[in-house]
């Protein structure tokens, strides 16, 4: 195709389009319905699909169906192992001790004839672990075959009679033998030396007992009375506490130079240091007190430097004391692990447990072989899944460890000297008080939360029982039971479970029936565990067997499996004798039946299923109120308030990992690595452990795998500057699991933060309560003139207020607020009623008393005669918006009724002049100074009724109306107070409500106002969001030079506290990786944040250089031209300061600065200053907001900026370094740790809060116009309705004269013969007509005018603003956070 073809197509094509359009706008001109319904055929399909309601649809289901019908069975090879991260293998201990044996197994088998218990507890100094059972055990052997070789006796029997001892026994005796050969060993020490001479002791009786005191002694000397104190401890206590209280001072002053440089005043400083004084004396107080102790250590130090003196000549004397107390602590050990046995299997007896023939307890020290490293290994990954898998949890709470009276006591005891200590625990409710040592170790976290129930006992052993122990295993399987049942909708015998007599009636057929089965025995008060351990009995008979691996997952598939495993041993034997589980169904359903609500035949089986899940829902609903109660409890004192899914039941594994760090980091582990080794259950992985790795790295292991397996954001969200971990290629992840709760440095400091960003946002809150206040009241004002047809109401009271508020600040109006609100809402109730177009009786205008105007009553009086238009009428000032137009002009001729016209300047309506009127309209609210003042204009006279133009007989208050208000004086008195205020007194300097409050108002307008009530507004409130889980949709590449992911990156300004002592630092560092700690705020352009730093001084000094360039050409508006005088040539910098805008000019006019020009050096005053203050904070907001906007990521690249993985709600902002990688297009970053960075608390920039501030004024301005609009409207109505009226009145009057009727009115027509009066009154009527339909035209105009402004109220205010800010704005005036936002989204960023 030729270019002059392709040309010519072109044109045609262009032609063809311009004519269809022109023909398609004709045709809609002249016959849109024709076009409509071409279209319809054109474009509507002859198919219309047809909507379902979802809610209708599945509630008919439901109604036929249970919803357990739709729920697919499990295959029954199926087990949760699946989704165990170690698989089938290694799901249950390899070594547990049989509680009917008391041995030590080998490999048990764990399956449906076994099962198997786990203790808790915590560790006492020496325990007995599994070599020294299996040195124990061999030493008993020989010692056996010793005593038979020396008996002659053969060795059969030898083998026969050391088989007759368990293994708990066998290492009783030998712990027992133990302590006695160690004591022979100290006694025969004691006898070589000079130690009983020096002890003063004659023999060797007591020698044991006296070194042992002795050595106790010196222990507490070494580590206090509670074995957390001692004179290192108290060094390093001081020296821990002088570091935070410097530390404390330090921040202090850089916050207190962050402070001043916000712009604060002094007494705001000072208020923001007030709200930590409590956590800065509690520094100081804790100096003084580690000085106390430390002086108090020495002075036990020196008191019993004999006692350490001694031990250290008898150092033999020393280590075989210190080996008797490993062997006390032992043989402890061993009594432990028996009485955990008996509590076992009476728990095993007692309660519902399956009667299975095998029954193991777990112990982790002695049921591992730590000598084999693999053991070791498999062990410590499995063992949350080794406890989860448990029947239940024994847990030892004991008194606390590492107490050095404590070998004391022991021997004590064990020689009767003393009676034994009582127990620490008296009753379950008493464990929260009691606070164990349990609830404080890291390995009990997971003990407690991944088991199945717990059972608790005292240090005596004793258990500490609740009443729901006596369920048994159903405190783990109700929470799952109700998952199911809460499907089961049409059981045709539901109606059973209204009443819990009925309930009750159903649990006591299995004592009906004789069955025998095991009870708890329970107080009174306990009737609901009692029947629902009835209920519990009767499953069991009927063979209703869970499986003990349920999960919420496959809870519902595995109960509607074991429901239909049940009905079929119920149902398969039909032929055989009844056994006990037939009868027992045969007696629930005969109680059942009553009750049932459907007419439709059931089978055997069905019937069945039914009362199983009756059976279910019953226990379900017995257990759950008492369960939830009790794991709530549990939480309290165990310390995991925020598992909300524990609480209820659901979940023991996979929580969030923040939530599980947080947890661990207030709790205490003897060796490091297990914070992190500890967790591996709870979170769902497994890695080999290396406890010489340390905390770290292991911590870094962890995370990784939890990175992996579950894409958890939650793992980045931590904070703390001392907290970077050190592992290159781990920037994202921190050093310590104290990193995810908030420390005390941190807690002290968002303190602080919040106490500034309430200052900071006082007055802008204070501003917005005011704005709200005020534009409700307006609102309603608004929709009061708007909607209600009002002849009397005060408009010149609506006038003055609109007038003052119009024109007052907010802090001038603040205290007036209340007041100025029962004034309108006066108006709106005492004068709402409306004009009755019906006739009414006429009655005198004195039967009301004046100033009172009635409430629901309507009355007429008899109009005024009108001699002439302009003797009764006042004409409203005409809208300067409206356009002039030419209209045919009337001559009028002076009737004798008529007053000589006064010259008037007014505008004519829609441009031509009206007839003369006086005193036309109201000044414009802007203009006017002083109120308007009623002026008579006539006195009432009798003339003819005009049926349905009679006004109501309450006093008029237009300003065209006569008569005035008895309030009137006392309300414009009060109006001009609020005028004539300059400062609101009583302010104080936080600029907090004036401490006078609200003026009270006097006279009969306090009376009348009193009964008002006082409007309502909602006050301002931010709140973060929460979130259980943070899991990434997009992929996060784990490897072992970085993480890589998609991350939101956000620009911000940076600004450096003491840069200067920073440059030193950085100058005198050693090595390039040092880290320096420093302080920075961060801002977004619209919001800030003070944040403490540690990074290395490689990339402190790259961001110290940027810091400086982007103060000067940002934050300073410097830029090269502007130093060479050359101005600015984008814009950006001096340009936007001199450049004056819309809104620069609007505030001009509201400041009434005189325009002087830009560049008058003379102008002063407080408008200038404010002005200019305006000017320049506006002008330095945008150009930071500028900086942030920049569109390329490549620019940003070398800066420090804020980071996040993108798309995942609730992951946290941090701080990044960002820079260019190798090939130029991808990017690297490396996290610096910092304090928490919570935007939640930031602080508006000043710029920012002085667009909000005058955006609010300027909303206030076009409010109270739009008000002025429609009252402007509503004066024009009425003048159309009072000139209709005379125009009915003057043609009546012609028609039938002064009054005489209709007859003489009918002779009047042949009497008149003169023309030009006749053209005359035409001529005057027809004027007034037209001047009616032209103050109609200018009502509509001023209501179309006020529509469309209050539509368009914060659009058109937000118009005046630039457009960079204006969501800035909106969220401001919204009271949201102000939170990045403009930020580069999903950007692949490698972090090292």
């Amino acid at each position: 195709m030729s270019k002059a073809t392709a040309e010519y197509l072109t044109a045609r094509a262009i032609d063809l389009k311009a004519k269809s359009t022109a023909a398609f706008s004709i045709a809609i001109s002249k016959n849109p319905d024709k076009v409509r319904s071409m279209l319809n055929l054109w474009f509507v399909p002859k198919f219309k699909p047809t909507f379902y309601d979802e809610k209708a649809r599945y509630s008919s289901v439901s109604a036929t169906a249970s919803g357990l019908d739709d729920i697919v069975l499990l295959d029954s090879t199926y087990s949760s192992a699946v989704t165990e991260p170690g698989g089938q293998e290694t799901r249950h201990p390899v070594r547990m001790i049989d509680v009917d044996t008391k041995n030590l197994v080998e490999y048990p088998t764990i399956g449906p004839r076994s099962q198997y218990c786990i203790l808790s507890h915590s560790w006492k100094g020496r325990e007995v672990n599994y070599k020294y059972i299996d040195d124990a055990k061999f030493k008993a052997f020989n010692q056996a075959l010793a005593a038979a070789e020396a008996n002659n006796s053969s060795l059969r029997t030898t083998t026969a009679s050391t088989a007759k001892l368990n293994d708990i026994d066998t290492i009783k005796n030998q712990c027992q033998q133990d302590i006695d050969d160690q004591v022979a060993r100290i006694k025969a020490l004691a006898d070589k030396s000079n130690a009983l001479s020096e002890l003063g002791l004659g023999d060797a009786g007591d020698i044991v007992e006296q070194l042992l005191s002795l050595r106790v002694d010196t222990k507490i000397l070494e580590r206090g009375d509670d074995g957390e104190g001692g004179y290192q401890k108290a060094k390093d206590k001081l020296v821990t506490s002088l570091a935070a209280r410097d530390y404390g001072k330090m921040e202090d002053e850089v916050f207190d130079q962050f402070l001043k440089d916000t712009g604060l005043e002094d007494d705001k400083i000072q208020a923001i240091h007030g709200a930590t004084d409590d956590v800065t004396e509690q520094l100081s107080l804790d100096v003084t007190k580690a000085e106390e102790a430390l002086k108090e250590e020495k002075r036990k130090q020196s008191e019993g430097v004999d006692k350490v003196r001694f031990f250290e000549r008898h150092s033999h004397i020393r280590d075989a004391i210190d080996e008797l107390i490993g062997r006390l602590e032992r043989k402890k050990s061993i009594t432990k692990v028996e009485q955990s046995i008996e509590r076992c299997r009476e728990i095993f007896d007692s309660y519902p447990f399956s009667m299975t023939e095998k029954r193991y307890l777990w112990i982790d020290s002695c049921c591992i072989n730590k000598a084999d490293d693999g053991e070791y290994v498999k062990s410590i990954s499995a063992m949350g899944e080794w406890y989860k898998n448990a029947e239940f949890c024994l847990i030892h709470l004991d008194t606390k460890r590492n107490i050095p009276k404590d070998p004391l006591l022991d021997w004590q005891v064990m020689k009767s000297t003393i009676d034994p200590p009582g127990p620490n625990i008296a009753q379950f409710k008493d464990i929260f008080s009691y606070q164990p040592e349990w609830s404080t170790r890291a390995w009990t976290l997971q003990e407690l939360v991944m088991s199945k129930t717990t059972f608790y006992v005292n240090s005596d052993w004793e258990l500490l029982p609740r009443p729901v122990d006596a369920v048994g295993p159903w405190y783990h399987l109700s929470p799952f039971v109700h998952l199911y049942t809460s499907l089961d909708t049409s059981n045709p015998y539901s109606s059973v479970l209204s009443d819990k007599d009925h309930v009750a009636l159903l649990a006591g057929i299995i004592d009906k029936n004789g069955i025998e089965y095991r009870l708890k025995e329970l107080p009174s008060e306990e009737e609901s565990i009692v029947m629902a351990q009835k209920l519990i009995a009767m499953l069991e008979i009927l063979d209703f067997r869970l499986p003990r691996d349920i999960e919420m997952e496959t809870a519902r598939s595995q109960i509607t499996q074991a429901v239909y495993i049940a009905v079929s041993g119920l149902t398969a034997l039909s032929g055989e004798p009844a056994n006990d589980g037939r009868q027992l169904l045969d007696g629930i359903l005969e109680v059942l039946r009553p009750y049932v609500t459907s007419s439709k035949e059931y089978t055997v089986a069905e019937q069945a299923r039914y009362a199983i899940n009756i059976l279910l829902r019953s226990l379900v609903d017995l257990l759950e109120v008492p369960i939830l109660s009790d794991r709530s409890y549990v939480a309290s004192f165990g310390k995991v308030q925020n598992l909300e899914l524990w609480r209820k039941g659901l979940v023991r594994s996979r929580f969030s990992t923040h939530n599980a760090m947080s947890l661990l980091s207030e709790r205490n582990a003897t060796v490091m690595t297990d914070f992190a080794y500890c967790l591996m259950g709870m979170l769902g992985v497994r890695f080999p452990v290396f406890p010489a790795e340390g905390l770290t790295k292991a911590l870094s292991r962890l995370l990784d795998e939890v990175v992996i397996s579950s894409n958890d954001v939650s793992v980045f969200n931590w904070t703390g500057k001392q907290y970077g971990s050190h592992i290159r290629g781990r920037s994202l992840y921190p050093s310590l699991p104290e990193a995810y709760n908030i420390s005390r440095d941190q807690a002290r400091k968002k303190k602080r933060e919040e106490k500034l960003t309430e200052l900071v946002q006082l007055e802008r809150y204070e501003k917005m309560a005011d704005f709200l206040a005020i534009s409700g009241m307006l609102l309603s004002a608004i929709k009061f003139v708007k909607d209600r047809q009002k002849k009397n109401i005060p408009l010149r009271w609506v006038v003055e207020i609109l007038r003052v508020i119009k024109r007052a600040e907010f802090e001038q109006l603040r205290p007036h607020i209340t007041n100025i609100g029962k004034i309108l809402k006066y108006i709106e109730t005492a004068f709402d009623s409306k004009v009755d177009a019906t006739p009414q009786a006429t009655e005198s205008p004195s039967t009301s008393s004046p100033g009172t105007p009635t409430i629901g009553e309507h009355r007429t009086i008899s109009p005024s005669p009108l001699s002439s238009i302009s003797s009764q009428i006042k004409t409203p000032s005409l809208p300067t918006e409206m356009p002039s137009f030419k209209a045919p002009k009337f001559g009028r001729k002076k009737t004798e009724l008529e007053a000589p016209p006064k010259a008037s300047s007014s505008r004519g309506i829609g441009g031509f002049k009206a007839p003369s009127l006086k005193s036309l309209g109201r000044k414009d609210s802007e203009n006017s100074q002083a109120s308007v003042t009623p002026t008579d204009t006539g006195t009432p006279t009798n003339d003819s009724i005009v049926t349905g133009l009679s006004p109501p007989t309450t006093p008029s208050l237009l300003v065209s109306d006569a008569q005035s208000h008895p309030l009137d004086e006392e309300v414009f008195s009060y109006i001009k107070r609020i005028e004539g205020i300059e400062t609101v007194e009583g302010e104080d300097k936080e600029g907090s409500m004036p401490v006078s409050g609200t003026p009270e108002l006097s006279g009969e307008l306090g009376k009348v106002l009193a009964e008002i009530p006082d409007r309502k507004f909602s006050k301002p409130h931010m709140k973060s969001e929460d979130y259980d889980t943070i899991i990434s949709p997009n992929p996060i590449i784990v490897k072992n030079s970085g993480i890589e992911g998609l991350f939101d990156i956000q620009r911000v300004v940076v600004s450096m506290a003491q840069p200067e002592k920073l440059r030193r630092q950085v100058k005198n560092a050693v090595s390039p990786h040092q880290k320096i700690a420093g302080w920075c705020v961060i801002s977004t352009g619209f919001a800030t944040v003070m944040v403490s730093f540690s990074c290395p001084m490689s990339i402190l000094s790259k961001e110290l250089d940027i810091v400086q360039a982007v103060e000067d050409k940002v934050l300073k508006g410097k830029s090269q031209e502007t130093a060479n005088g050359q101005g600015d040539s984008d814009g950006n910098e001096t340009s936007e300061i001199n450049k004056e805008t819309a809104w620069q000019r609007t505030l001009k006019d509201r400041l009434k600065i005189p325009k002087s020009g830009k560049d008058d050096k003379d102008a002063t005053g407080t408008g200038e200053s404010v002005f200019n203050e305006f000017r320049e904070e506006g002008a330095r907001v945008s150009r930071m907001v500028k900086f942030v906007q920049e569109s390329s990521l490549t620019e940003v690249a070398g800066e420090w900026v804020l980071a996040r993985f993108s798309g995942v709600p609730g992951a946290k902002w941090f701080l990044c370094y960002l820079e260019l990688g190798g090939s130029g297009r991808d990017f690297y970053g490396q996290r610096i740790p910092t304090d928490e960075i919570d935007f939640h608390n930031a602080s508006p920039e000043r710029g920012l809060l002085k667009y909000w501030e005058y955006y609010m004024m300027e909303k206030k301005y076009r409010l109270c116009s739009i008000l002025q609009k429609l009252m402007d409207s509503k004066d024009w109505g009425n003048l159309k309705i009072e000139m209709g009226q005379n125009l009915a009145k003057r043609i009546t009057k012609e028609i039938y004269g002064d009054g005489e009727g209709e007859e003489k009115g009918g002779d009047s027509e042949h009497e008149s013969g003169d023309d030009g009066a006749e053209s005359s009154l035409l001529r005057e009527l027809g004027g007034m007509a037209l001047s009616m339909a032209g103050a109609g035209l200018v009502q509509q105009f001023y209501e179309w005018r006020a529509e469309h402004l209050q539509k368009s109220l914060s659009a058109d205010v937000l118009k005046k603003f630039p457009a960079h800010i204006q969501t800035a704005m909106e969220a401001l005036d919204d009271n949201k956070d102000l939170l990045p936002s403009m930020f580069h989204s999903a950007k692949t960023v490698h972090m090292f």
